[in-house]
């Protein structure tokens, strides 16, 4: 089967908007990474002025910061699968579709008694 010369426009725009949704996704991962990392307390209670916490308090502190932490990984692994298949996407439409074989053109056997 013979591959046409011509890429196909659509599947390269597709495979354009989903490699930049995948890269949004990671960009958005990063940004909230940032705001976790720019987070004094850790997602706690305010110091100024309020009694300390408890060690429960510290604890589910800590599970939140685990949780945020794990969904973040997760997003970024997400992200970046959603990016390679936008890659994929492009890439194979660049190549082109496979052409329809003319009947005509096609080698026929020789039709001869046996």
């Amino acid at each position: 089967m013979a591959v046409s010369p011509r890429s196909d426009l659509f599947g390269r725009v597709v495979g354009i908007l989903v490699f930049l949704v995948g890269l949004g996704v990671i960009l958005a991962v990063l940004w909230l990474g940032f705001g976790m990392f720019r987070d004094p307390n850790l997602g706690m209670q305010p110091a100024g002025g309020a009694p300390a916490p408890s060690a429960a308090d510290v604890g589910v502190g800590f599970g939140k910061l685990i949780m945020r932490i794990a969904l973040l990984f997760l997003g970024s692994i997400c992200g970046s699968l959603i990016a390679n298949k936008g890659i994929q996407l492009y890439f194979s439409a660049l190549q082109g579709s496979p052409a329809v074989p003319d009947p005509e053109k096609s080698v026929r056997p020789p039709s001869g008694s046996a």
